[in-house]
């Protein structure tokens, strides 16, 4: 009897009521499907990682309050979640710097700050790219009123890997941010060295990575 009315539990209960709980971090809340990729929940976004190739696919985050700045960490370390993980010295002497998808300065408390310094939160990015392009990228976006931010990367067959783990380097970076008043910006950049930000749209993301972002 018992087995039985917990078989009829189940059949009534709403699917809604199964769903992950990362999907709250996924713009409306509905997870993003890419196929042969693992997800990975943090304490304020989540990283579609590809583990064949070492590449995180995209990270995704919920707006957060900012009450106060929090202190950079710097504790970049290996996702224990993940097969074969990355690590920091997969980068050394490579030429590319370790660059976050989502930004370490987004992060709310110590704990989310650490969040963002997972391997499998990085992508390797020339450092014309990321200390100068990406960096005002991430900075302008901050100031726009959004409730979510989806930032990825696009490789290529013949993407060259760095380090022992053979991290894939991207040959794009991308960021589609949700705005409150239900509109999109949608941002591209060649992973070239003096490469400046693009701005384009969903639509033209969507068909370069293959998957719907909304």
């Amino acid at each position: 009897m018992k087995t039985l009315l917990t078989a009829l539990f189940l059949l009534l209960t709403p699917a809604a009521a199964y769903a992950s709980p990362c999907d709250q971090f996924f713009p409306n809340n509905k997870e993003i499907v890419v196929k042969d990729t693992k997800v990975l929940c943090n304490s304020f976004y989540v990283i579609v990682y590809d583990e064949k190739n070492q590449a995180n696919v995209f990270s995704s985050e919920i707006v957060q309050k900012h009450t106060s700045k929090v202190e950079r960490t710097n504790d970049f370390r290996a996702d224990p979640r993940v097969a074969h993980p990355a690590t920091p010295a997969d980068y050394t002497n490579t030429g590319y710097d370790r660059g976050h998808m989502v930004a370490a300065a987004n992060s709310s408390s110590t704990t989310q700050m650490s969040d963002t310094f997972l391997m499998t939160n990085m992508t390797p990015q020339l450092p014309s790219v990321n200390r100068v392009a990406w960096r005002l990228l991430e900075d302008k976006v901050r100031s726009m009123p959004f409730t979510y931010i989806v930032t990825g990367s696009l490789y290529s067959p013949s993407s060259p890997v760095i380090g022992t783990h053979n991290v894939r380097v991207p040959t794009n970076l991308w960021k589609v941010v949700f705005l409150a008043d239900g509109t999109t910006k949608a941002y591209i950049v060649d992973n070239v060295k003096g490469a400046a930000i693009v701005e384009t749209t969903v639509e033209v993301v969507e068909a370069k990575v293959g998957f719907k972002i909304r």
